[in-house]
């Protein structure tokens, strides 16, 4: 550690959560190096994509979701470290090609949740600083349905089909890329992507920073 380091740490007394580098909420090349095995997957199933089983977009997935990669993002989530949110967000964008797309929407907040910031936002955020796609805020849930952290996966399952809306502008043939923090059973994109196809846009992606090794029914 150089002088320089010192004087950083002093001024901004923060250090990466992954190497411990002084004055560095979460240094670049550490997220590389953790999403160096990054890959598309099919959505259904979580296998390779193309899938020959399935079809539909792909799942973007930065990690599974363990070890560092959760850890991320429980800072993110619970420890109101909001500047980690653009990291990952860019991080995921130079790991994958820009999808063919003319925006990024991310998850909305539960309606009932205490926490002043949409994660899956600032993720978003940080994408577009990558691949240059706008951002558009436009996804509300349609009720206070329960989160969906902590519930089983058959629970999870059991979201309603109409549980997001869509009030943003028109959208009608437009391609989308749904952004998300993580994907465990995959019901909460597959119920905005429904929202988004009923206001006539398609979806060409979905981008999450880790997905949760659970097997799909």
């Amino acid at each position: 550690m150089t002088i320089v380091d010192y004087l950083l740490h002093f001024l901004w007394p923060v250090q990466c959560p992954l190497c411990g580098r002084p004055a560095s909420t979460v240094c670049s090349g550490c997220l590389d190096i953790l999403l160096r095995n990054s890959r598309s997957r099919c959505f259904s199933c979580h296998g390779e994509y193309p899938c020959p089983l399935h079809v539909g977009p792909p799942l973007l997935a930065g990690a599974s979701h363990l070890d560092k990669a959760r850890e991320l993002l429980m800072l993110l989530k619970y420890e109101n470290s909001r500047s980690i949110g653009l990291s990952l967000g860019e991080a995921l964008g130079r790991a994958f090609p820009v999808p063919e797309s003319d925006f990024l929407v991310p998850l909305p907040l539960h309606r009932n949740s205490s926490r002043g910031y949409n994660q899956a936002l600032l993720i978003a955020r940080g994408l577009s600083r990558i691949w240059a796609l706008p951002v558009l805020d436009g996804l509300s849930w349609s009720a206070s349905w329960p989160n969906q952290t902590g519930r089983s996966a058959a629970e999870r399952r059991q979201l309603p089909r109409e549980a997001f809306f869509w009030r943003g502008p028109p959208i009608s043939e437009k391609r989308t890329v749904i952004v998300d923090d993580v994907s465990t059973t995959g019901t909460t994109l597959s119920r905005a992507a429904r929202a988004l196809e009923k206001a006539g846009a398609s979806v060409a992606a979905f981008v999450v920073w880790t997905v949760a090794e659970v097997k799909k029914r």
